[in-house]
Order: C-alpha cells, then sequence, then structure tokens
C-alpha cells in the first residue's frame, strides 16, 4: 500500500501526532514498513528510489549492448537467432536514443 501512495504523490513530510511515517510505522510494529520508508527518503524520495533500483539492470543491459559486437564477431551472438525485438534494441537503435532512454528507464 506505501509502495502505491508513494507513486502517487503521497509525501514522506506529513506528520500525525508529530511523527512522519517512518516514525508512525515503527510505533505500530511496522519495522520492514519503517525500512522501506527509511529507504524511500534516503533516496530522495520515490522516483529517486525506483531509479536506485533499477539501476543495476540498466547498467547489465547497457553492458551486454556495447559487448554484443564483439560477441556476434566471435560468434557468440548472432542476432538472426535473437528475437526481432532484441535485434532492434541491441541492433538497429543508436547509441544516443539507446542511452536516453535508459535514463527514463524505471523497475
Amino acid at each position: 500500500m506505501c509502495q502505491l501512495l508513494l507513486s502517487r504523490g503521497a509525501s514522506l513530510d506529513v506528520r500525525t501526532n508529530g511523527n512522519d511515517p517512518e516514525a508512525e510505522a515503527r510505533s505500530y510494529g511496522h519495522p520492514a514498513t519503517a525500512d522501506f520508508l527509511g529507504a524511500v527518503r534516503a533516496a530522495g524520495g520515490w522516483w529517486g528510489f525506483v531509479d536506485a533500483q533499477a539501476a543495476p539492470q540498466r547498467h547489465a543491459l547497457l553492458v551486454l549492448r556495447r559487448a554484443l559486437p564483439a560477441l556476434r564477431a566471435r560468434r557468440a551472438a548472432a542476432p538472426w537467432n535473437a528475437p526481432h525485438l532484441y535485434y532492434v534494441l541491441f541492433v538497429d537503435v543508436p547509441e544516443v536514443v539507446f542511452t536516453a532512454v535508459f535514463a527514463y528507464w524505471s523497475a
């Protein structure tokens, strides 16, 4: 429920009885929720948290894309064996477009 509320713009700065949402979660015995809210706050908000969660996957795809020409040269990755979508994503899209799209991608 917290993820839904935060993704829809709920604020981490709202106070109830002087407590922020993280403190309220702890006071009601929900440490996992409190830890989650603390991680969102530490990331600078919902979108910072989402971006940090997606960063490893984006990095892995960028590494794979950059390695693909060498893999194809060694016949370790043949584009004709890959589905058309992967071929379009990794071969046909210019690097600047690929990187710009990934800059906006989130999990």
